[in-house]
C-alpha cells in the first residue's frame, strides 16, 4: 500500500513538474511573463528564505536519489 502511494505521488510530482516546464515554454515562445522571472525577483527579496528552500530540496532529492542500499525503495529490495 504505501509503495502504491509513494509511485503516484512521484507521479504526480513529475506530472506537475513536466507542466510548469510547458508553461516555461509557452511564455517565452509568447512574449509572457515566465515563471522564473517571479522566482528571480523573490529570491533577489528574501535571500535567506530561498537560501533555506534551496537547501532542504537537495537534502530531499539526496535523500530519494542516493537513499539507503536496501529497502523499500531500492532496487536490491529488503534487506536479508
Amino acid at each position: 500500500m504505501i509503495g502504491n502511494i509513494f509511485s503516484w505521488t512521484v507521479t504526480a510530482l513529475f506530472g506537475v513538474i513536466t507542466l510548469l516546464l510547458a508553461f516555461e515554454s509557452w511564455a517565452l515562445l509568447t512574449n509572457h511573463t515566465p515563471i522564473s522571472n517571479y522566482i528571480r525577483s523573490s529570491v533577489h527579496s528574501y535571500p535567506g528564505e530561498a537560501f533555506v528552500i534551496a537547501v532542504v530540496i537537495g537534502i530531499l532529492l539526496g535523500h530519494f536519489l542516493w537513499g539507503p542500499a536496501w529497502g523499500r525503495t531500492s532496487p536490491q529490495g529488503m534487506k536479508p
